[in-house]
């Protein structure tokens, strides 16, 4: 097979180095992008050729591992209508262009990952993955020396070696947050804002970014009360798409509590010089991660807003995407 060759600098569509192959599915089944996949039992093959993939189960120390659904794969009805990620409900059908792209070799930008599982290590570059013990299709971290044998690796992760995404500890999933308390008294026309750091951009690789959302002036009926205000900032930023992608707001008696939802939604990080990028990947918003995130409030007029802290906490866990470098088991 061949692969893409290193091209110049000047080439800003690069290819990913790596293999690919289109398998058959396993019947009845709900694949996804970045799912780790394996060849299944004999008598689960829908063809005689042995080109039948499943999701990985939870099992520990797995084997027959093909790869990794491609990011780019289209569901199984490719590019008409919604895509679809379920398998057919009988192999008679299982045929034809009823394929999933899957990653066999090479780099993948983003495999689910999932440190809930029993035996999981922390993650960093470089640390081998396996199969997880917590979810189907998802893999973990494992000490270098594992009883899977080197068969039983499925890719090594791609990370940076510091910052957002460089450490990945295992822990059962929690997602992190912050509070905004207001105290003072509200006033027709006070504005409330709330910041925490954004995914990084292209015109500024390397550099952190924040985004503020800021509510309308208040109503006299938001401004009755601080929980009256609170209500308004919070119903405000739930309304706000570049908001509740990430996060979800809720409020009790005008302390504001801004938690990282389960949606797991990708954060660009990037690196470079000036406005030239020369690497990115993607991590998800998820446990331990978002403790990078900064955070800070504000307010204008009566309303004095105070910060729970400089970061979001208390996230564990890690439960997302991240690249790696796929292992070549069936080459």
């Amino acid at each position: 097979m061949g692969f893409p060759d290193v091209s110049d600098l000047g080439n800003q569509y690069r290819d990913y180095l790596r293999a690919e192959f289109n398998y058959r599915p396993a019947i009845n089944t709900t694949f996804f992008l970045g799912a780790l996949v394996v060849c299944p039992s004999v008598d689960l093959q829908t063809q005689p050729d042995m080109k039948t993939v499943a999701l990985a189960g939870t099992g520990a120390a797995q084997q027959l591992i093909r790869g990794f659904v491609s990011e780019a794969w289209a569901g199984f009805n490719g590019s008409i209508g919604v895509p679809s990620y379920v398998s057919p409900t009988t192999a008679l059908i299982s045929t034809g262009t009823e394929m999933v792209d899957t990653v066999i070799w090479g780099f993948h930008p983003s495999v689910a990952l999932d440190q809930s599982g029993t035996g999981a290590v922390t993650v960093t570059n470089g640390i081998p993955l396996v199969p997880s013990r917590g979810t189907a299709g998802y893999v973990q971290g494992v000490a270098a020396t594992t009883a899977a044998g080197a068969s039983g690796y499925a890719a090594n992760a791609l990370l940076p070696a510091s910052g957002i995404g460089s450490s990945l500890t295992a822990a059962a999933l929690a997602q992190a947050s912050q509070t905004d308390t207001l105290t003072g008294t509200p006033a027709v026309g006070d504005t409330l804002s709330v910041t925490i750091q954004s995914p990084y951009v292209s015109t500024a690789p390397g550099t952190a970014q924040t985004i503020t959302w800021t509510t309308p002036p208040l109503t006299s009926a938001q401004a009755a009360t601080v929980t009256t205000a609170a209500l308004a900032l919070v119903t405000y930023l739930n309304g706000v798409p570049s908001f509740s992608q990430y996060f979800t707001a809720t409020q009790v008696a005008g302390v504001v509590t801004i938690t990282v939802n389960a949606l797991a939604t990708p954060f660009t990080v990037n690196f470079g010089s000036g406005t030239s990028v020369y690497s990115s990947f993607q991590i998800s918003i998820s446990g331990m991660v978002a403790n990078s995130l900064t955070f800070a409030v504000s307010s204008t007029g009566g309303t004095v807003s105070t910060a729970g802290a400089a970061n979001l906490a208390s996230g564990t866990g890690y439960k997302g995407v991240i690249p790696a470098m796929v292992v070549p088991n069936v080459l």
